[in-house]
């Protein structure tokens, strides 16, 4: 099979399954994932819109760091894109050529500047400040991609433009559709780096960077976990939490969970919703799950969106939450509910947690909101370094992503400037125990002392598949356009929609 058919079968896959919903994988305020665009637009270089982290992480994720999701979508990692399922869960071609590269490959070395692309330079930007002064090499960032999800379905033709790239950026919702493809992706060995570099990372995101055949294809310099984030005030006033043990009490499980909305609702006489949004709710309670969303024959597995269309359902009933509102939209009620005193919390991860960042945004400034666990260990999003085949400044990338990925010292670093959690449980452990970390948004409290725990539990990448980004976004979608329906009806609609979209997938 040649380049180009590979890539077209590629992005045919991703745009097919792309059609079928509106949100998608960074966020909702990515509407839509575009066709691909040809590669001098997806070469456009010029700086990445700021809120493009935001609806990530995503990738919204992305995001989905925070471009690498949102809770629609994203990252769902989110986030987190709605093309990740683009390809084919059995992508190897027929002629062999995507089964994973071994330690052979042979990288070039001889251009003197490091060329990341990705859709947002959010993160990066804070890497090259600290990078560049020490090793006086200033890495040149590419724009691909609007956003987390647009980036997912751009990536191909751009890697195929014989435009110079020797690192990128990938979202946890469709990483795999590169890393399975050595068409796009080589070894992290062909930098010098192994599995065994990583023995102080926290384990799913070595599990996501893993191809088919067990080759470490690339590395994340964060770890995305998320929490619960609410309104001290309000907590303290409407249900008598007066610390973050109280409310973590409250909220330890989906049973307390809801049995604290029912108080909430009762006390606040109903102006008050638990949480932001349905999307939010759905992200918490979906990135933890142990079972596949498909399985070895494609079938779609539908106990997860079963549970969470009656829980939700309930919710929705019960007045603890407005199904109408959506993230990400600008000046919408998403954004407004926490500075009104409309919600009692959000969920957010990491990459939301900053000055200036998504939290702030919705909650505001004043510093009356606090951190805790919440009913379960989540992912938001998450980013990945991968490596270019054609890569032409092996030294210099190898030592980047070292830098970022690798070195406790240096991960520490980058930490406490940019208020991202890195994917290093020393240099987390070493920041908790100086408390050399404090949150201004959060009152002062130390977001990574709760975030330890949470990213320590996180076991998704057991279940991870291509489909799952594509298949979140699209259940999530018919949830909210059908919510006043019965559950058995949302989730068949799901499975119809998901199956018609994608010729791969099949229902049970």
């Amino acid at each position: 099979m040649s380049k180009l058919t590979r890539t077209l079968a590629l992005l045919a896959s991703i745009a097919v399954v792309s059609s079928a919903f509106v949100a998608c994988g960074g966020s909702e305020t990515s509407s839509t994932t575009p066709a691909a665009n040809n590669a001098s637009s997806a070469a456009d270089s010029s700086a990445a819109d700021s809120s493009a982290a935001d609806s990530a992480a995503d990738g919204d994720a992305a995001a989905d760091g925070d471009a690498a999701a949102d809770g629609d979508a994203a990252a769902d990692g989110d986030a987190a894109a709605d093309g990740d399922a683009a390809a084919d869960g059995d992508a190897a071609a027929d002629d062999g050529s995507s089964a994973s590269a071994g330690s052979d490959v042979t990288l070039g070395d001889d251009d003197a500047t490091l060329t990341i692309v990705s859709w947002t330079d959010d993160d990066l930007q804070n890497m090259f400040d600290l990078y560049t002064p020490v090793n006086g090499a200033e890495p040149t960032f590419v724009k691909c991609g609007g956003n987390g999800s647009a980036a997912s379905t751009e990536y191909a033709n751009f890697l195929n433009s014989g435009e110079d790239v020797d690192l990128f950026v990938a979202e946890a919702g469709w990483i795999l559709n590169y890393i399975n493809d050595n068409q796009f992706s080589a070894p992290l060995s062909a930098l010098g780096i192994t599995e065994a570099d990583y023995g102080d990372a926290y384990d799913y995101t070595v599990k996501i960077g893993t191809d088919n055949s067990g080759v470490l294809k690339a590395a994340s310099w964060q770890a995305a976990a998320g929490g619960w984030v609410y309104n001290t005030t309000l907590a303290n006033d409407l249900l008598g939490v007066a610390t973050p043990e109280d409310m973590q009490a409250k909220v330890s499980s989906w049973d307390n969970f809801e049995a604290t909305a029912e108080e909430l609702k009762t006390a606040s006489n109903g102006e008050v919703y638990m949480t932001a949004s349905l999307a939010g709710l759905w992200q918490a309670y979906s990135t933890a799950l142990n079972s596949a969303w498909v399985d070895s024959s494609n079938v779609i597995n539908t106990e997860t969106a079963t549970a969470f269309t009656e829980m939700a359902k309930k919710y929705v009933d019960n007045g603890y939450i407005n199904p109408a509102v959506e993230q990400w939209v600008e000046g919408g009620e998403w954004y407004n509910y926490g500075k009104q005193g409309k919600s009692l919390g959000y969920f957010f991860s990491t990459w939301g947690l900053t000055e200036g960042g998504t939290m702030e945004s919705c909650c505001g400034a004043d510093g009356n909101w606090a951190i805790v666990n919440g009913p379960q260990e989540y992912f938001w999003g998450g980013s990945w370094f991968c490596v270019s085949p054609n890569c032409n400044t092996a030294t210099e990338a190898a030592n980047f992503v070292k830098t970022f990925t690798c070195n406790a010292d240096t991960m520490e670093e980058y930490a406490l400037h940019s208020g991202d959690f890195v994917n290093n449980k020393v240099a987390m452990q070493k920041i908790i125990d100086e408390g050399s970390n404090t949150n201004p948004l959060l009152g002062g409290q130390d977001q990574f002392a709760v975030l330890s725990d949470v990213a320590a539990g996180i076991k998704m990448s057991d279940s991870i598949t291509p489909f799952d980004q594509s298949l979140k976004d699209t259940f999530l979608t018919t949830l909210k356009e059908n919510i006043d329906k019965p559950a058995d009806e949302i989730v068949s609609t799901f499975v119809s929609q998901a199956t018609s979209s994608n010729s791969d997938l099949k229902a049970g």
